[in-house]
């Protein structure tokens, strides 16, 4: 008999022994390909039925899920404070949003209004 598609023994010592035999059989390995071919076809066919809408959204939500959503927001917030504190002058530019930086509260809410808007699409898979 040989050791080709012999899996390792049942038992509580199986997964502590490392001379176990951790071979698949050909037809199991054919029908693992099978499954994962047959996941990857319904998970095709579930995204080409996505809207529009749901795709931006997606894109959306893993854009601001990374870190470089974080580092250009925290490079974007230094220079705006740094300008308008009088730290850095540039002629036409500085001093545009003076503290307590109302203007720069607006458009961080509305930000946050409308990502939290789209995380809620992708989450949910809303249809719009």
């Amino acid at each position: 008999m040989s050791s080709e598609g012999v899996l390792p023994a049942q038992g509580d010592n199986a997964l502590l022994d490392k001379e176990a035999p951790q071979t698949v059989s050909e037809a199991q390995s054919e029908i693992i390909r099978k499954n994962i071919s047959a996941i990857t076809e319904v998970q095709r066919d579930e995204d080409s039925k996505r809207s529009l809408s749901e795709r931006t959204s997606d894109l959306i939500t893993n854009f601001s899920g990374s870190m470089f959503f974080v580092w250009l927001h925290a490079v974007w917030f230094g220079i705006w404070i740094l300008l308008n504190v009088g730290l850095v002058h540039l002629p036409h530019v500085s001093e545009f949003d003076p503290f307590p930086f109302g203007l720069l509260t607006m458009i961080v809410s509305l930000e946050a209004i409308f990502l939290s808007t789209f995380v809620l699409i992708s989450q949910t898979g809303w249809r719009v």
